[in-house]
């Protein structure tokens, strides 16, 4: 490639970039991201990070034929690039994805949203069909959600992008008897199969028994266990009587201290019974 005015070398490093599979669009505070899918430990960088900076300068180079482009042709080149960052779209980068999974309110939106299709109605409303879900074990406990509308609503407002790069659009609007918002699925919402089934709210009588409560015995009970192979050890099977004569083999000899003789316990039937530590439960 011959040396080439700004315009040419920015579409030529912009190809090579799209070619080698990466992804440009704006994260939720509506930054230029970048997604290098051949980097293993973190894959979106924003688009003015040394990281990027120094592929997209690698990639000039060679497309400029092993020669340094001009300072005017890389500015024109980073304008390009967040032009396309802008015409990808808006949505959450990695960084983001793990920094709001464990919010509540995100959880009790998507939560909600897995199985109605809308919220339309009173903030107020929101806050207490969330917080009932957070209270039935549905959502984490480690954020709590704020149980002042005020406070919900500013948070709310807050992850307004949060929400949308998770396919949940919210709107709000104020009338005369307090607050209303609206959460709606927009296209790129991913409904959880696992969601379909809510808890009964224990008021009507209908809430199922907690799961740590034990289950009937069931005759079938070990019946299907494997058979023991060499893996498991020798298998020993004795009888009755053969029982009876290791139990007196195993018996320890007392020593007397004051003749010096060995005296030898008695051996163990096998109807004896040890009641409190002592033999045949005597008083």
């Amino acid at each position: 490639m011959t040396q080439s005015d700004g315009n040419s070398l920015a579409v030529e490093v912009m190809g090579r970039l799209r070619g080698d599979g990466l992804e440009f669009f704006m994260n939720s505070r509506l930054e230029p991201t970048v997604r290098i899918p051949d980097d293993g430990f973190q894959q979106d960088w924003p688009a003015d990070s040394m990281r990027f900076q120094d592929l997209a300068l690698s990639v000039a180079y060679e497309a400029n034929e092993d020669t340094l482009p001009k300072n005017s042709e890389m500015a024109f080149l980073h304008a390009q690039i967040r032009e396309e960052c802008r015409k990808g779209g808006r949505r959450l980068s990695q960084v983001e994805v793990a920094e709001t999974e464990s919010d509540a309110i995100v959880q009790g939106a998507l939560c909600y949203l897995n199985n109605e299709i809308e919220f339309d109605g009173r903030t107020v409303e929101l806050v207490e069909k969330l917080r009932a879900l957070q209270d039935r074990g549905r959502l984490s406990a480690k954020d709590e959600i704020p149980v002042f509308t005020n406070i919900f609503s500013r948070r709310l407002r807050r992850l307004i992008p949060v929400l949308r790069g998770y396919g949940i659009g919210t709107e709000f609007r104020h009338q005369e008897d307090g607050s209303y918002c609206k959460l709606t699925r927009l296209a790129n919402f991913q409904r959880e199969v696992a969601g379909d089934t809510v808890m009964p709210d224990a008021s009507d009588g209908s809430q199922k028994e907690p799961s740590g409560k034990p289950s009937a015995i069931s005759s079938s009970n070990g019946t299907e266990l494997q058979v023991s192979d060499d893996t498991d050890g020798a298998a020993r099977m004795e009888s009755p009587g053969e029982k009876a004569r290791l139990l007196q083999e195993r018996q320890p000899s007392f020593s007397s201290e004051a003749d010096g003789d060995n005296v030898t316990a008695p051996p163990l039937r096998s109807d004896d019974n040890l009641v409190d530590g002592r033999e045949g439960g005597a008083e």
